[in-house]
């Protein structure tokens, strides 16, 4: 019989606010399984079904309580991407910062190479002008040179020597003579120095200036590089500080949120212990004969998490995963793993919609966060009748059938009903 107006209008509504806080927090959840020790009477594809590993201490199935509370796990998430991230980041910022100080060296280095090339080709162009003058001057002395012999006659000297008058003024006016070609050659010496000066000066202060330029560059590649690295420092420096705000802000929503989320643990042990007095309850036994083997409720489908611990990522509370997830889209139908009477039809807490089938000799089976139910309490159902359809509700992050097996109210590991071992789960404290 399907459930009444209103309990599918809520389911609808609790469906709808799942489903969008499934698009937030489905990427930070992983899940676990624990496989069967045998898989002889498992269905192929249960038995095939990949699973995870992760931390024997932290497991997170579809219905983890970490994820039922988004604030929580949004914090957790940026604790651990801040945990994370702030080695490289603190790390990429003293890069920076060094890269930044030995640029900043270069381009002082560059800039002091540059000023002392600047400095040389200055002097290199004062020798050019220096040079330049005393080729100047010289060429002053060799126009008066020239001008006299022209006007003079080329023999001026010899003519002054021989109107000798005595052999004393002979040797004077040879000495003259002598003193004057001395000084003349001297004039022309120093003109072709002079020359030679200019030309070295010349190429010197080309090389200087050439020197000059290439540290200009060098300086101005270095003062880029400086600029740069200061960049990246600033910008390694904001990815710091981003990650530091961030952290403290998780832990502020974290703490903010530690009541409600210890109040969802213990709502969960609550469920769980209703549960178990209604497993016990006489009026609504299965008077049948149980087989003993039960039907995969899901056929072909493959588990998403096992039954064990549960601990949360930021508080540390511990939960106990009493079943099986199976996976299931929304809205496939549910088989009854075997016959039996439906001892229960509920719609609340942290297995949603969820329906309990007693089978006979202390055996029953729950099945939860259905989308909307197809059996009523009191109901005989039979193996491999349709009771309802894989939904969201209840505190899930998607679509997915919880499966729990009882023995006399205790829960056990669903699948030692396919191949493992019959043992009472793990974390369970009655």
């Amino acid at each position: 019989m399907p459930s009444s107006p209103a309990a599918s209008s809520r389911t609808r509504r609790r469906r709808t606010a799942v489903l969008a806080a499934a698009s937030t927090v489905a990427a930070l959840l992983v899940t676990s399984a624990g496989a069967p020790t045998a898989d002889a009477a498992v269905p192929h594809s249960v038995a095939a079904a990949p699973t995870s590993g992760i931390d024997s201490k932290v497991q997170q199935a579809d219905d983890d309580l970490a994820a039922a509370n988004r604030a929580v796990t949004r914090a957790a998430a940026a604790l651990a991407h801040a945990k994370v991230a702030m080695p490289a980041a603190q790390t990429a910022m003293a890069r920076a910062n060094a890269a930044y100080a030995a640029a900043r060296t270069a381009s002082d280095a560059a800039s002091a190479a540059e000023a002392s090339a600047a400095a040389k080709a200055a002097q290199g162009r004062r020798r050019v002008a220096a040079a330049q003058q005393r080729i100047s001057d010289v060429g002053l002395q060799i126009g008066a040179l020239v001008r006299a012999v022209y006007i003079q006659g080329p023999y001026v000297e010899l003519a002054a020597v021989l109107s000798a008058t005595s052999p004393s003024d002979f040797a004077d006016r040879i000495a003259a003579v002598s003193e004057v070609s001395r000084a003349q050659r001297s004039t022309l010496a120093q003109a072709q120095t002079a020359r030679a000066d200019l030309a070295l000066a010349n190429l010197q202060a080309e090389a200087a200036q050439q020197r000059a330029a290439a540290a200009r560059g060098k300086a101005g590649a270095a003062l880029a590089s400086a600029a740069q690295a200061k960049a990246d420092a600033a910008k390694a420096a904001t990815q710091v500080a981003a990650l530091l705000a961030a952290r403290t802000q998780a832990l502020a929503v974290a703490h903010r949120e530690r009541a409600k989320v210890k109040r969802q643990y213990a709502a969960l042990r609550a469920e769980q212990l209703r549960l178990q007095r209604l497993d016990k309850r006489p009026g609504g036994a299965y008077r049948g004969k149980p087989s003993g083997t039960l039907l995969w409720p899901i056929p072909g489908a493959g588990i998403s998490g096992g039954v064990g611990w549960r601990v949360h990522p930021v508080y540390g509370y511990k939960s106990c995963h009493t079943g099986t997830d199976i996976r299931g889209g929304f809205g496939t139908p549910i088989l009854a793993a075997a016959d039996g009477r439906v001892q229960a039809v509920l719609d609340s807490g942290a297995y949603g919609l969820h329906t309990l089938i007693n089978h006979g000799g202390g055996l029953s089976t729950m099945y939860a966060h259905q989308s909307r139910t197809a059996v009523h309490a009191g109901q005989v159902v039979h193996r491999g009748q349709v009771i309802g359809y894989v939904g969201a509700s209840g505190w899930v992050t998607g679509p997915h059938l919880h499966f729990e097996v009882h023995v006399n109210g205790v829960p056990y590991d669903p699948m030692g009903w396919f191949g493992g071992a019959r043992v009472v789960v793990p974390c369970w404290k009655g």
